[in-house]
């Protein structure tokens, strides 16, 4: 019986000359303990929460988790009003471009567990006024949490971080810019009921994993070379993507995946001129329903560092939400090739309350207690409302009462105001997960960075806790730098980003992590040397792929210190693909299409002048093409049972690193992973299999079974 296996799996190999081993993938896992000291359970296998016998995985170097991932709906029942753009007078919508939903992420080892949960959603208060009292971020974190040890586990609500896309094509949840009515109100209990929802449906369905990490980037997404609304010229940015790929120890399958991409998605928009075109999840819908149908598992996309992390894209159709997320996909695909797995599995969690966010003394920094206030039923409008008197803003219905709102918080008050929230960190390992209240720029979570000596990587997650704003010194930036951005509009106060470093620091502290002696101070460092340069910047769809004609997107800004001047006259984008195809112009925003055929590494430049000043100024990037994905099915008798086939890939061409496979048996079986079994009876069939490599690139291949 064995020396016939042995011949079939020879036989197999209809691509490859010869018997032999194929690449095997890995997989992922993680583990927690809640507040304070970390838990660490090293090599050692997780224990069942839940009734039943624990499951005992094949002995493994790497540490092992049960991970979960699970969706559910928020797609309005009703139709309610937008938030995110300025449309407080556009008509309350119900129909959506691409499907709104709550994503969970939970890692458990033993009785203990940790929660991501992530909002299609603008922005989400951690709590509420009148009868959405505890309908906020602060209430669901506290009934997820007790979902998880209804289950067995060992948590408080530090356990749980909840967070939002920020989606800017999303149902206000927030007021600002559109009418927190009724359906609105109902609405916020709609979400907080599908996180609750989606935390205890990914606990119910654990799967043993390791848990591989990595950092990608988008840099290119961010623009970070020119000035315009809402970002900066001539200060750092945060383009660091962190990944976490739950795998199967066994198969290399894709558990489930949790990757935060630090940009704002606000590409989509309802209401486009006169077309009404409903709600989006914006780019980070785009990018998890592209992961779910090719690598597979459940993809949770949450967001990083906010502030001033804009995209060059001006297109508010889906057309251009597709176009950005095909680049975060590459990248995050590339990262994802280089990851390794955790060999730690301690686990905590921490949680900071911060009550003494100043409300800053400029009406604009007051603008968002004032519109607390308006919101009230004893306010002077009786309620959540548009009135005009709140200068072309809606009321807000975040909560007035201790601890997010302390002193005087009602219209008639007097005396001193802060604000109040809770700030959380994750601890996975030697990774360290901090939550941003509200959009903190660059500078805030670098300052955590620099404060935590031994961490492997510093991760931040967006407008995770509350929503307050834009987080940032004030003192190190000017008027002129700021240029047409609503950074001070939107700022609660002149201290919230320092307190949100500070609220890190000490959460990394409680976590175990080796922190410097004192705090540092929140700094924006600035180079001069910019301010009268003309912006320039694009991305692509692709900076790895095999031939392929690739989409790129240029765009020019005036030079920072030419706000509020006459506009200088800037020359087209003058383009050098780098493969010796002449020189092409466009217009800046304008879409052009270049076709690589050629394997081998292309260095793109893009190029503007400034004809007033004759000032240039230029912006590369790299691209990889590569040869032609193939792969050869490797077939051999499985050791652990003597009726199956374990087939592997050997890839040839692509990346050089397969990401993920999916099988069709003889039998009709549909495995996945880079290493799987079939049956061995049938003996007249076809094994088939598609897989993608760490650039995106897929190819399929079939073997007869004679």
């Amino acid at each position: 019986m064995k020396r016939s296996i042995a011949w079939l799996g020879c036989a197999l190999i209809a691509l490859l000359a010869g018997c032999g081993g194929g690449n095997s993938g890995p997989a992922l896992s993680l583990p927690l303990a809640s507040n304070a000291a970390p838990q660490d359970t090293t090599q050692k296998a997780p224990d069942a929460p839940t009734n039943g016998a624990p499951t005992q995985p094949a002995p493994t170097p790497n540490a092992l988790f049960k991970v979960g991932a699970a969706t559910v709906s928020i797609a309005p029942d009703k139709p309610v009003y937008v938030g995110g753009y300025s449309d407080k007078s556009k008509p309350a919508i119900q129909t959506s471009n691409d499907p709104l939903e709550v994503r969970a992420f939970v890692v458990a080892s033993g009785d203990k567990a940790v929660a991501f949960a992530v909002v299609d959603s603008t922005g989400w208060f951690a709590d509420y006024q009148g009868a959405e009292a505890g309908m906020g971020q602060f209430g669901a974190r506290v009934d997820a949490a007790q979902k998880l040890a209804d289950r067995g586990f060992t948590v408080d609500r530090s356990a749980v971080m909840v967070s939002t896309t920020h989606s800017h094509a999303t149902p206000t949840l927030v007021g600002i810019w559109g009418l927190m009515g009724t359906d609105n109100r109902a609405y916020v209990k709609k979400v907080h009921d599908a996180v609750v929802q989606a935390v205890d449906a990914a606990a119910a369905d654990l799967k043993t994993s390791e848990l591989w990490v990595a950092n990608g980037s988008i840099d290119a997404l961010i623009w970070q070379n020119g000035q315009g609304t809402d970002h900066v010229d001539g200060f750092a940015v945060d383009a660091r993507m962190p990944v976490l790929w739950a795998r199967d120890p066994q198969t290399g399958a894709t558990n489930a995946l949790y990757v935060n991409i630090p940009n704002h998605p606000d590409q989509f928009r309802p209401f486009n001129g006169a077309v009404t075109q409903g709600f989006s999840a914006d780019v980070p819908g785009y990018v998890r329903k592209q992961m779910d149908d090719t690598i597979g598992g459940m993809a949770v996309v949450a967001t990083g560092t906010l502030g001033r992390q804009e995209s060059p894209g001006q297109n508010a159709d889906y057309a251009e939400v597709a176009y950005q997320g095909e680049y975060v996909l590459n990248t995050l695909r590339l990262a994802m090739a280089k990851a390794a797995p955790l060999t730690s599995a301690a686990l905590g969690s921490s949680e900071t309350l911060i009550n003494n966010v100043t409300v800053g003394a400029t009406a604009e920094n007051q603008g968002l207690l004032s519109l607390m206030k308006y919101n009230a039923a004893s306010a002077p409008f009786g309620g959540p409302n548009c009135n005009a008197a709140l200068g072309g803003n809606c009321s807000v219905p975040r909560a007035l009462v201790a601890p997010w709102c302390n002193g005087n918080c009602a219209v008639s008050g007097s005396g001193a105001t802060t604000l109040g929230t809770y700030m959380t960190a994750l601890r996975i390992g030697p990774l360290l997960y901090i939550s941003n209240p509200g959009e903190s720029f660059a500078e805030v979570n670098d300052t955590v960075r620099g404060e935590v000596l031994d961490a492997q990587s510093v991760n931040v997650v967006g407008l995770s806790g509350d929503f307050l704003g834009y987080a940032w010194s004030p003192s190190d930036y000017t008027t002129v730098q700021f240029g047409s951005g609503d950074f001070a509009r939107y700022n609660v106060g002149p201290d919230l980003g320092q307190l949100t470093a500070d609220g890190a620091y000490s959460n990394a502290a409680a976590l175990g992590f080796k922190v410097k002696a004192g705090k540092d101070v929140v700094k924006a460092v600035y180079d001069s040397t910019v301010g009268d340069l003309p912006g320039i910047q694009f991305y692509s769809t692709r900076i790895a792929t095999t031939a392929a004609t690739i989409s790129f997107y240029g765009s020019t800004a005036q030079p920072q210190n030419n706000y509020k001047q006459p506009a200088h006259a800037l020359s087209m984008i003058d383009w050098d693909f780098g493969d010796d195809s002449g020189a092409v112009n466009s217009n800046s925003s304008d879409r052009l299409s270049h076709a690589f055929t050629t394997p081998g590494a292309y260095k793109v430049t893009a190029k503007v002048t400034d004809t007033t000043t004759g000032n240039a100024r230029a912006w590369s990037q790299t691209l990889t093409i590569q040869q032609p994905l193939s792969l050869a099915i490797v077939a051999s008798p499985s050791e652990q049972d003597v009726g199956k086939i374990q087939l592997n890939l050997t890839p040839q061409g692509g990346q050089g690193q397969l990401l993920a496979a999916r099988w069709t048996c003889p039998d009709g079986q549909q495995p996945s992973g880079l290493t799987v079994s079939c049956n061995r009876l049938p003996l007249n069939g076809t094994i088939k299999v598609t897989a993608w490599d760490g650039a995106g690139n897929s190819a399929t291949a079939q073997a007869p079974v004679q």
